[in-house]
């Protein structure tokens, strides 16, 4: 069994995407068109406090508690780990 690949007038792969990423839309084999990607700009990187030593908490919390942050993380579009940090230097302020 034979198959036929869809071929292209632009270069594959992700050099490729780079080079051409300015190009028109791409006819895919079906002849439906391909939606280009354009590249996104990164957010600056926010100013660092300086480095302290840290340590690792490990905890076990039940499927459901971890699935409501997780989704609640994703929501705001933050990570875990950055909630975590947040409710924690909420909950124990420096005295």
């Amino acid at each position: 069994m034979l198959f036929k690949l869809p071929t292209s007038e632009l270069a594959t792969g992700a050099d490729a995407w780079i080079a051409n990423r300015d190009a028109g839309p791409v006819n895919d084999w079906e002849g439906g068109n391909v939606t280009v990607l354009k590249a996104v700009e990164a957010a600056p990187e926010p100013v660092a406090a300086p480095k302290e030593k840290v340590s690792r908490f490990t905890i076990d919390v039940p499927e459901s508690v971890h699935h409501r942050v997780r989704m609640q993380c994703a929501g705001r579009g933050t990570k875990m780990a950055d909630m975590m940090h947040e409710l924690l230097e909420r909950e124990f302020p420096e005295a």
